[in-house]
């Protein structure tokens, strides 16, 4: 459902852009417009109250956040379809609520459907994007009636905790419709900023625990909370001007969109084409350069290589690897990827990888560091890689996700196949790649068909998977000699410290002071250590 009306959508923004050609230019001559790409293009759902469906100062319905949102999203090639027609002005959150639950139906308003009307359901199960902006029809009524009474605070905390509970429900039943979308929950301002002083602080404090909750109750359900409340602080006169109404002007929300909401949704993973590039280090002088496919309405014709910004190659569309002959030692070099269709039209994204030949791998973060040499060694190999300010950052936690990708590409492992997991959508397809064949090779296992890709590994964690990487590559168990003299593996399964022991019998790790940490996250130092140990193991 979701492929098909997206290639609705694609073939009819190439027929619009037929169409703008004069009548009586041959057919031949009719361009393609749309460039190719490596980002997901995503769709936009809106949910809410009056702020998302777009009401004003002057209570009209014009251009809201949500539409700013969309605006800039599909000018830079990153959505194909947004509909704000769930958004009501006066909905609260059990109106909210209650359209999810009911899988309402309604008109479509925004671009990129197919038809006319279409269900919440169906428009949730398609997002890969959903803004939601709700709540402050559930306090507004209280708040009115406390310039004159001054604020009921029983009211006011029996009304926002039951606001609170709604979207808690609210966002479970997104997540249990598309576990995979990213959603973004606006945070509340200050609608009221020209109320008198007393009622102001009150309300302010009220704001404060308000957000601080909201915000607890968003993470916590793996939504992004975006703060609002500066933005708007900072030119009341501007984005708030009608003392009569607590809507934002089109300044207002056009700082909304640009400041707040933009910024934390451009930062999603979905577009994420760092790793679109990859570059395999074969000596000091030789590097193999290889990149995803592009996707593009039409069809890739040629990728164009650029090397530290001039264009060194060009390749056909089949081709998606090159190897750098004669680089020059001890120098850093950059390679981005143009991708290129029949018409002429060039990728706007330019994915790119850093990397540097001979030693001069070496980070600005590691001169001292006593990890130094297997940081070196596991950088050489391809294991592990850096950072592009140059630094290794040896101290920070390495991820599951990142266990499995080091893993894989210790062994040389791919798979065509996909990996189960509910959780690893919003990974770039490389990474997806790497966990799916660490998954096909019985590597890794997740839980309840979850990887918890972001989680730190364990230093068990990762015993496992190297224990499990071993019994594969050689075919069979690791035959124990005796027990590990760690203190503080003893609570653990079998099998974990069966792997531990075999990480310390083949002397790929010792410990400290005869404890292994098992429960400790495993820092990017030790990473190498062991990967290093363990690659030189299965090269003997």
């Amino acid at each position: 459902m979701q492929l098909s009306r997206k290639f609705r959508f694609l073939a009819s923004s190439v027929l619009a852009c037929q169409l703008l050609v004069p009548i009586g230019v041959n057919a031949e001559e009719q361009r393609d417009y749309i460039a190719p790409s490596w980002v997901v293009q995503a769709d936009y759902v809106a949910l809410g109250d009056s702020l998302a469906h777009g009401m004003n100062e002057v209570g009209m319905i014009g251009l809201g956040y949500t539409d700013f949102v969309a605006q800039a999203l599909q000018q830079d090639g990153l959505i194909t379809s947004y509909i704000k027609g769930f958004a009501n002005s006066g909905y609260t959150t059990s109106d909210v609520l209650k359209d999810i639950q009911n899988n309402v139906e309604k008109s479509v308003v925004g671009f990129g459907y197919p038809s006319e009307k279409v269900k919440i359901h169906t428009s949730i199960k398609e997002a890969e994007i959903i803004t939601l902006t709700v709540g402050a029809n559930d306090l507004i009524p209280i708040l009115e009636e406390s310039q004159t009474t001054g604020i009921n605070a029983a009211m006011m905390l029996k009304a926002s905790q039951g606001a609170i509970k709604n979207i808690a429900a609210i966002l479970e039943e997104i997540k249990k419709l598309n576990p995979n979308a990213q959603i973004y929950v606006m945070g509340y301002y200050n609608s009221f900023p020209y109320y008198s002083e007393d009622v102001q602080q009150q309300f302010k404090m009220l704001l404060k625990v308000m957000n601080a909750t909201i915000k607890t109750t968003v993470e916590k359900a793996g939504a992004v909370f975006v703060p609002t409340y500066d933005i708007v602080e900072k030119d009341v006169p501007s984005y708030l001007p009608n003392p009569d109404n607590i809507h934002l002007s089109e300044a207002g929300y056009l700082a909304v969109a640009n400041e707040a909401f933009l910024p934390a949704i451009k930062a999603s993973t979905l577009w994420d084409v760092s790793k679109t590039v990859q570059a395999n280090m074969k000596n000091n002088t030789t590097v193999k350069i290889s990149w995803q496919e592009a996707r593009d309405n039409v069809g890739v014709t040629n990728y164009n290589v650029y090397v530290n910004g001039k264009l060194t190659f060009t390749q056909n569309a089949e081709t998606t690897a090159i190897t750098l002959n004669n680089l020059t030692e001890n120098t850093a070099y950059t390679v981005a990827i143009k991708a290129v269709d029949a018409a002429g039209n060039e990728s706007v994204q330019s994915p790119s990888v850093t990397f540097n030949t001979g030693r001069a791998l070496s980070f600005t973060d590691i001169e001292n560091h006593w990890a130094k040499d297997y940081i070196l060694k596991a950088a050489e190999e391809g294991i592990m890689k850096g950072y592009a300010d140059g630094t290794f950052r040896p101290e920070q936690n390495v991820t599951r996700a990142q266990a499995a990708a080091m893993l894989v590409r210790s062994l040389g492992l791919t798979t065509k196949e996909q990996a189960p997991f509910t959780d690893i959508a919003s990974y770039d397809v490389g990474t997806q790649s790497e966990i799916a064949a660490a998954y096909a090779y019985g590597l890794i296992k997740g839980t309840d068909g979850k990887f918890n890709p972001g989680q730190p590994v364990t230093r068990a964690q990762l015993a496992l998977m190297i224990n499990r990487a071993y019994e594969y590559q050689e075919t069979q168990p690791y035959a124990v000699k005796g027990k590990a003299p760690f203190s503080d593996i003893a609570s653990y399964d079998e099998e974990t410290k069966h792997a531990i022991t075999m990480l310390y019998e083949l002397d790929i790790v010792r410990g400290n002071e005869r404890e292994f940490s098992p429960e400790f996250p495993t820092k990017r130092s030790h990473a190498a250590k062991i990967f290093v140990n363990f690659s030189s193991l299965l090269k003997k």
